[in-house]
């Protein structure tokens, strides 16, 4: 099995995903530095990233709260079924191509079909203890061994993302990321 960087989609049926949102959405093609919601704005979009990556920001790119690459879906979920707003920016990280839907339909399609809703419970189940996982990195380790977990399980990121957002995404500036770099070289 593909090993994901978002952690929450291992086990998922993404396949399934896919075909549910290409069969109700369209394909966007947003440019370096387009937003696909803005934070505090209300937003019905998620999808799926066809090519390309975004990045989950807070301020700017100063704090970084995820990455979705492609086959990932990406969206504000779940405000994005309410059109509420946003808690993250939603970035091209480079110029990306993403099938999207309005996702006020899903909790309509989470009733009245019994796939979709347990392919929804599914996705929250394992959102959550992602997000556990990444709370608990980020209060247990240090920031050396979240770079190096980060590495071990990704270790095409370096070359997908520039090494400031990644010190963004591990909590650290990127100096100490250089430093982290020049100690395990020594090692």
């Amino acid at each position: 099995m593909k090993r994901h960087f978002n952690t929450h989609l291992e086990g998922l049926d993404l396949q399934f995903w896919h075909d549910l949102i290409e069969s109700r959405g369209k394909l966007v093609s947003l440019k370096k530095g387009e937003y696909l919601c803005r934070k505090g704005e209300p937003t019905n979009v998620c999808g799926y990233v066809k090519s390309g990556y975004f990045k989950y920001t807070v301020d700017g790119t100063k704090k970084i709260g995820g990455f979705a690459f492609p086959e990932a879906l990406v969206g504000d979920y779940p405000y994005c079924m309410d059109n509420t707003p946003a808690m993250f920016d939603i970035v091209a990280g480079k110029n990306s191509k993403a099938w999207i839907i309005d996702a006020t339909i899903l909790p309509k399609l989470f009733e009245e079909d019994i796939e979709v809703g347990r392919q929804g419970r599914l996705f929250m189940q394992s959102a959550y203890v992602s997000l556990v996982n990444r709370y608990y990195a980020l209060y247990a380790k240090t920031p050396m061994e979240r770079y190096i977990d980060l590495i071990n399980e990704h270790p095409q990121i370096e070359q997908d993302v520039p090494q400031k957002e990644i010190a963004a995404y591990l909590q650290i500036d990127p100096i100490t990321l250089c430093r982290i770099k020049k100690a395990l070289l020594k090692q």
